[in-house]
């Protein structure tokens, strides 16, 4: 609305309100040919009743002026520092501290009444709480001829309404406030206080850059609002909802707030969108001041900041756009996210601004990690499954089991793949599964049984508290140690067999290892199954205590970790026990044995069907030891003659 239209309807109201209440109404749209204008009118008169105060112009006569050197409590008035809607700031010394401080009055009207009065002060005190670098600190709350007197730190340098106006922020700096702004906001909204008017005139500048966000719990206390345009108060701003009109700036007022409805944290988020965009583009998302104009455009659809300059970086453009969603639901749903959001757009436009040869630097850098943890990872399981390997088939005495150190990777990594492939096509059939229950629960009767199945399934999963990270972590663990157990019951004959010693051990223990038996095979793949699944429940646990910010669970995690831990154990350590086992065959006085172990001048020979012991040590001169050429399976031979009997030796 127009200064024009204005005067006219504080004419209208003000004759309105010498009539009856049941004759206001037909007189307003007598005197009234705009209809719109009006309607607005009859509606301020019904909720604002016989009162006429929200006429009074503040510029003249709630403004008034405190010649300096007038006491205010404990404070002496400077000067005044800015006059607005929302009351006038004067410019204060406490003499106790030896400080200045700011001391915004309230205007009369909206302290007079008890009601007000308290809950201003309430707000205040609230706000008064909020203790943060980038808040301007509330001191104090006093009375002064029935007028209340927020007293504030006083933030000497210039606002940044000034600095947008006098020049263009550079896109880092307006990252390095937006999160400056997202933390006092997250700092305040912490103690339950939302500021509700958010706007490049509340945010100033301390002599080294630091930003400070005035205004806190004051926002909350007058009942109009004012437009950054002028000083004419907006009607679409003032008509009352069944909350009551809200106050605030309406250019940076969220679509909620400018409805009159409840707000909380995310509708500053919506005002630091705004600030954020003028701060990238140089202007506001609207144009438009007038509440309703402005409410009308932002359901018409907000433009991105990368819209309107396309110098604006898209990153920064998307955190804007999240910030300023109509759905409050669609927003950021807490100022650290923003913060966040904004760490992030700062660390990719960092990394975009390095040089092509800084970043080659650090991608090898982290190639040449990355290789070397792979490397000690595949060595390390080399060392687990070389070590089982030499204990089993003897291999500790003297220098017959030492390997090359590369020879351990190269172990690790033929361990390790096999694995891989069967975890990868474990995964893909599951994936293909979950794939075609969802095309059969197309089919109404297959969804709807299918539907109460997990319905029943989560009902049951709370129920005993699966969806907590201490409940499915210990409930994971006792499945993983059941499994671990099935295991080694279903396979004890394989196991005894890797864990004895092929030396001294009865045949019958040692027959499992017969090439022809597929159970070995079996072994493997059930336990990387196992491994895989297990492994997907303890990330799923990690995942939901970061959900739920919770430490609960943890030894629960530990103890899963641990069993899965033992199960990779088991499934790599007998790796080359079980699948490469085949050595040279050498006739030794007319003995078949295999070349298990060579050092400089003797030879380690197993002889499988000998008497135990059924290693042996030879010189490599030894006229009585001829060489083959020929590679077998030693345990092929050893069972040639099929499984031994219970007393074959």
């Amino acid at each position: 609305m127009n200064p024009a239209s204005w005067e006219q309807a504080k004419d209208v109201i003000t004759k309105a309100l010498k009539r009856a209440p049941m004759e206001r109404e037909q007189f307003v749209r007598e005197r009234c040919a705009n209809s719109a204008l009006a309607g607005e009118i009859i509606t301020l008169l019904a909720a604002y009743g016989d009162g006429a105060d929200f006429l009074a112009d503040p510029a003249e006569d709630e403004h008034e002026e405190l010649e300096p050197g007038t006491r205010v409590g404990p404070y002496i008035i400077i000067d005044s520092i800015g006059r607005g809607g929302m009351g006038h700031v004067f410019l204060g010394n406490d003499p106790r501290l030896r400080r200045k401080v700011a001391l915004k009055c309230v205007i009369r009207s909206i302290a007079g009444s008890g009601e007000r009065r308290l809950r201003i002060l309430h707000e205040a005190r609230a706000a008064a709480s909020v203790v943060h670098p980038n808040v301007a600190t509330i001191h104090d709350v006093v009375e002064h001829e029935n007028r209340a007197f927020i007293v504030m730190e006083y933030v000497e340098g210039e606002s940044l309404a000034a600095r947008l106006k006098r020049e263009r922020l550079p896109i880092d700096r307006v990252i390095a406030i937006g999160r400056q702004l997202a933390s006092a906001l997250s700092a305040a909204h912490a103690k339950r206080v939302v500021h509700r008017d958010l706007k490049p005139g509340n945010v100033h500048f301390t002599a080294d850059g630091t930003v400070k966000v005035l205004d806190f719990g004051i926002a909350n206390t007058p009942r109009m609002t004012t437009t950054v345009a002028s000083n004419v108060p907006t009607m679409g701003a003032l008509i009352p909802t069944n909350r009551g009109a809200q106050p605030g700036t309406p250019p940076y007022m969220s679509p909620e707030q400018l409805l009159g409805r409840g707000v909380d944290e995310r509708s500053d988020i919506y005002s630091l969108g705004v600030v954020l965009f003028e701060m990238a583009a140089g202007r506001r998302p609207h144009r438009e001041t007038d509440a309703a104009e402005l409410l009308v455009a932002i359901v018409n659809g907000t433009p991105r900041a990368d819209a309107v300059d396309p110098r604006v970086p898209t990153a920064l453009a998307r955190v804007i756009e999240k910030a300023l969603a109509l759905d409050i639901k669609a927003r950021y749903q807490s100022a650290a996210e923003v913060g966040a959001a904004l760490e992030g757009v700062e660390a990719e436009l960092k990394e975009k601004q390095k040089g092509l040869g800084e970043l080659i630097r650090r991608w090898m850098a982290r190639v040449a990690i990355g290789t070397l943890m792979i490397s000690i990872v595949l060595a390390g399981v080399g060392l687990i499954t070389t070590t089982g390997f030499n204990l089993t088939f003897g291999r500790t005495n003297g220098p017959f089991g030492s390997e090359p150190i590369s020879m351990y990777v190269v172990w690790g990594a033929r361990a390790l793949f096999p694995s891989i492939v069967i975890m990868t096509i474990t995964a893909v059939v599951t994936r293909c599964a979950r794939f075609v229950i969802g095309v059969l629960e197309l089919i109404e009767p297959v969804g709807r049984i299918f539907g109460r199945i997990r319905a029943r399934a989560r009902a049951i999963a709370v129920n005993i508290g699966l969806d907590t990270p201490a409940g499915l972590g210990q409930a994971s663990t006792v499945l993983a140690v059941v499994a671990l157990i099935a295991m080694c019951w279903y396979h004890a004959g394989l196991i005894g067999a890797w864990t004895g010693f092929v030396d001294s051990a009865p045949a019958e223990q040692l027959f499992p290892l017969h090439p022809d038996n597929v159970e070995r095979l079996w072994y493997r793949v059930q336990l990387d199954i196992l491994i895989l699944g297990f492994g997907v429940l303890l990330y799923r646990v990690i995942q939901l205590q970061k959900q739920q910010k919770t430490h609960g669970g943890t030894a629960a995690v530990a103890m899963l970790a641990a069993v899965i831990a033992v199960m990779v154990l088991m499934n790599e350590y007998p790796y080359r026990m079980l699948s490469h086992r085949d050595f040279e065959r050498v006739d030794a006085a007319g003995t078949t044995c295999y070349i298990t172990g060579e050092s400089t001048d003797e030879w380690l020979l197993f002889c499988p069907r000998s008497d135990r012991p059924r290693n042996r040590t030879v010189k490599r001169a030894d006229p009585n030891v001829r060489r083959s050429g020929t590679f077998e399976n030693v345990f092929e031979k050893m069972f040639d003659a099929g499984k031994p009997s219970r007393s074959g030796s």
